[in-house]
């Protein structure tokens, strides 16, 4: 088989893992929150890599990694899988999949642009600004979007004014009667004027961690390539070491967040699923990804691991029930598209 079509074929399998991979984890985020699912997503994935590494023989090989090459990679884990995917999650569970998933994927248009600024060999091409662009008025349509906060921008709706007629011989004490109701009802008006909906407030917060998340990715990705510069150790034991890193800071994260609303609910089923996950997402989904670039370079498999909400959208309609309306759906197209513009051009 031509390496070609396996750097293709690769790039797909990773895309659509990305898509399911997502659509589980909201699935299971009634149970679990962000930080439980990042809890068990680092231990599983940081011994599946030791394992891996045990087995081509390279364990001891970590422990010879310089620092100039350990330490961004180890602040890339720390900004890409432990911070982004720590507001990924979050971002999930208050604006679902078809708001949270497009956003976020925006990250390879900033990753372009960070290395435009910090790489001398990446030039920026003004043709580039079409793609842009495009995914800019893509986030905002998605951003813009009623679902999830249907009403968010409704005007409330106010009682249909009543004409009373008052007759001449009319009592006082009917007159304090409508008095009184009046009364009432301008109260009821007033109670539901000063208390704005909730999901209001969720739905901006959901978009602001999207966007963050999205930075993060991209300021991860960026230091990767950084940290691989200054080594010629293979990543897949780069990310066995650096994946070992993590597995303290999510149980510091976990421990300090577990109480009350955010303390989430462990149960053999939901820890089985998310152990999975972990294993499909950022053990095999990681080492198809790197296969791909191996074989077709970056720019084509990064277009196609962008192209992820074309699987995760319909999938988070069909079985988690979520509605979208013209805005998501244009606002997603646009948004891959505009990447497709960015990283072809």
């Amino acid at each position: 088989m031509e390496p070609e079509v396996i750097g293709v074929i690769a790039a797909i399998g990773n895309m659509l893992l990305s898509g399911v991979v997502t659509v589980i984890i909201k699935a299971q985020g009634k149970d679990l929150k962000p930080a439980g699912l990042l809890l068990i997503q680092t231990i599983v994935s940081s011994i599946s890599f030791l394992i891996i590494v045990s087995a081509m023989g390279d364990f001891m090989v970590m422990f010879t990694i310089g620092w100039k090459a350990l330490l961004p990679l180890i602040t890339a884990a720390l900004m890409g899988i432990v911070i982004g995917n720590l507001l990924y999650f979050a971002s999930l569970q208050l604006i679902g999949v078809s708001k949270a998933y497009p956003i976020t994927m925006t990250y390879p248009l900033l990753t372009y642009i960070f290395e435009v600024i910090f790489f001398p060999d990446v030039y920026f091409e003004w043709l580039k600004l079409l793609g842009i662009s495009v995914v800019i008025i893509g986030v905002v349509f998605i951003s813009l979007s009623k679902v999830n906060g249907e009403n968010s921008n409704s005007e409330i709706e106010l009682p249909e004014a009543t004409e009373i007629v008052l007759e001449t011989n009319e009592s006082t004490a009917d007159t304090k009667t409508i008095e009184m109701k009046s009364t009432i009802n301008d109260s009821e008006i007033g109670s539901r004027i000063e208390k704005p909906p909730l999901f209001k407030s969720k739905l901006v917060l959901g978009i602001t961690l999207s966007i963050i998340s999205a930075v993060t990715w991209a300021t991860g990705t960026t230091l990767i390539r950084y940290g691989l510069e200054q080594t010629d150790v293979n990543i897949i034991t780069l990310n066995g070491a650096r994946m070992a890193f993590l597995v303290p800071i999510s149980l510091v994260i976990f421990l300090s967040t577990n109480r009350g609303k955010n303390k989430s609910k462990f149960t053999w089923k939901n820890i089985s699923i998310i152990a999975v996950v972990a294993i499909l997402g950022l053990v095999v989904g990681n080492i198809i990804y790197l296969l791909a670039i191996e074989n077709i370079g970056s720019s084509t498999p990064a277009v196609i691991a962008a192209s992820g909400p074309l699987i995760a959208t319909p999938l988070s309609i069909l079985f988690l029930k979520e509605k979208v309306d013209w805005k998501i759906i244009l606002g997603t197209f646009m948004t891959i598209g505009g990447i497709v513009l960015i990283l072809l051009l």
